[in-house]
């Protein structure tokens, strides 16, 4: 009898005790749940009033703006603050309602206050230029060059007050005929090339036909002359002009373009050590740099001078003008 008894009692225990996991963990997954609601409202809560707030500083800037202070901009966030875009915009119309009344701060410099980043800055500086040319006399489409007296016009020709510097003429790689005409550079049907460099012509001018090229080992057309010319021979100017560009090309290693009037333009490659740079004027048979070691588009023809000419971008034979 006392063991029946026993044994009720530990299978009562063993169940209270199990009723008491049950509701250990029933209360402690409600308070969990009531924990979570409570953060979710409060959540809630912060985020309407910040969207409260942010309604309210914009129909606060919208109310200064109808005023005509011009306050206000400092209402307006940046882009960087991570707000939407249409606030930037509308500090940008801001800016240009500034700049239509005729007010400072509209030079293209982003201020402190203004709320603008430096690309809608460089926009209202360029608007600015514009103002500045139209304000000085200027005509559609013209713009000062570095702020000095020379003045580029919307065809492209470039007038200078005086200055002797024909860096100042040469705009994007391109020279107007105006600043050659007056820096005396007019090259004409009439007149000859001076030959550019020692040596004699590997591999003629053809653009009718094409003509073989030993080491690429195939025929192409040639819009310029491919003069055999050892290493360090001089490469002289062969007409009076001005040194629009000078870059690296693959084929024809560092090259030279001179602009000599009149639509002409001359092209030197495989030089190296230039006695010249952009922009400076040169006259017949002056200097122009040395001649190089052949690009692997030549190794086989050996050292040469490219010497190419053209005519308002048309390929022309160098043969024709070359005494």
């Amino acid at each position: 009898m006392d063991e029946v008894n026993d044994m009720d009692r530990r299978a009562f225990k063993k169940f209270i005790t199990k009723r008491s996991s049950i509701w250990t963990l029933s209360l402690c997954l409600t308070g969990i749940l009531m924990l979570g609601g409570i953060a979710a409202v409060d959540s809630a809560r912060r985020t309407k009033d910040r969207m409260t707030q942010t309604e309210s500083e914009i129909d606060q800037m919208a109310v200064l703006k109808e005023d005509g202070t011009g306050a206000g901009d400092d209402l307006l966030p940046t882009l960087d603050d991570g707000q939407p875009e249409e606030l930037a915009q509308a500090s940008g119309s801001a800016v240009a309602d500034n700049s239509a009344a005729g007010l400072p701060g509209t030079d293209g410099a982003a201020t402190a206050d203004s709320g603008l980043n430096d690309a809608a800055a460089a926009g209202q500086g360029n608007a600015d230029g514009q103002e500045d040319a139209s304000a000085a006399g200027m005509g559609p489409g013209e713009t000062a060059v570095n702020g000095e007296n020379a003045v580029a016009t919307g065809d492209g020709a470039v007038t200078d007050d005086g200055s002797d510097s024909a860096r100042e003429a040469v705009s994007d790689g391109v020279i107007s005929e105006q600043a050659l005409v007056d820096a005396g550079i007019s090259f004409s049907e009439a007149e000859s090339l001076l030959w550019p460099a020692a040596g004699t012509i590997l591999i003629d001018y053809s653009m009718d036909g094409s003509v073989y090229f030993p080491t690429l080992k195939q025929y192409k057309y040639n819009p310029a002359l491919i003069i055999g010319s050892e290493t360090g021979n001089q490469v002289l100017a062969s007409a009076k002009g001005i040194v629009e560009s000078i870059r690296v090309e693959d084929e024809t290693g560092i090259t030279l373009v001179m602009n000599i009037g009149n639509g002409y333009k001359l092209t030197y490659g495989q030089l190296k050590e230039l006695a010249v740079q952009e922009g400076d004027i040169v006259e017949a048979g002056a200097l122009l740099g040395y001649v190089s070691e052949p690009t692997k588009y030549y190794s086989v023809e050996g050292s040469n001078l490219y010497f190419g000419m053209t005519q308002d971008g048309a390929a022309v034979d160098p043969v024709l003008y070359l005494e």
